[in-house]
């Protein structure tokens, strides 16, 4: 069956998100778009996750736990995982590879985490936009100990873009915004990839709309089903 997805999307945890990027925002508006697959990728955080996750609950949709990571190398990746658990896990592993800069918040909302009333009730104190000091290698690593999906993310920029080192050993996919850059995977020899379209979404109306560029067929609505679609190649 073909579901619609977007599996890159910002909370206002993120310190680039708008004030209105907040869960039940997020999970309105993919609602109100028909989406049938949704995850939240906080810049180097999980912190939102278990709200959305609750949130969740109410919604006739798949939610994926999810992160986007600035690596080392100054390029972003995704991750997606299993369950919630393991995505809490990951972001306490990730505490020796973070930056120690404090925040220096310009707005009220600047990496905010909400409660289920979308009201910010504390803040990621330290700043989210650097780059971790974590390497691809290390990355790769560090995942051993979950099930999940490692994608490069928004391979079509020049800026933090890792499509200068792809193909990569357990990468299981990469983003494009769009496709009319879906020659890149050509002239790069990653035709054998999976591709995703997703909107790396900042502000609240920039969530895919239900088009068939962002459409994955899976066996069933399901986290086994949605893993396995990467997994098996």
């Amino acid at each position: 069956m073909k579901y619609y997805y977007d599996l890159h999307i910002h909370s206002v945890l993120s310190p680039d998100a708008d004030v209105l990027m907040t869960p039940n925002n997020i999970f309105n508006m993919a609602y109100l778009k028909k989406l049938d697959i949704l995850a939240v990728t906080d810049h180097n955080s999980t912190k939102q996750l278990p709200i959305c996750h609750e949130i969740s609950r109410s919604y006739d949709m798949l939610f994926v736990p999810g992160i986007e990571l600035s690596l080392v190398e100054d390029y972003h990746v995704l991750v997606y995982f299993e369950t919630l658990q393991d995505a809490l896990a990951f972001d306490t592993s990730l505490e020796p590879w973070r930056n120690q800069k404090r925040y220096d918040a310009m707005t009220e909302h600047s990496q905010g985490i909400t409660d289920i009333d979308d009201q910010i009730v504390s803040y990621e104190s330290y700043d989210l936009s650097s780059n971790l000091s974590l390497s691809l290698l290390d990355l790769k690593q560090l995942l051993t100990s979950f099930r999940h999906i490692l994608v490069f993310a928004h391979i079509q920029r020049q800026k933090h873009s890792g499509l200068h080192v792809l193909p990569q050993p357990g990468v299981h996919a990469c983003e494009i915004g769009s496709s009319k850059h879906i020659n890149l995977m050509k002239e790069h020899h990653l035709e054998t990839m999976k591709v995703l379209y997703s909107s790396d979404a900042h502000t609240i109306t920039d969530i895919n709309e239900r088009v068939e560029s962002n459409v994955i067929e899976l066996d069933e609505l399901t986290m086994d089903a949605f893993f396995r679609y990467f997994e098996h190649g």
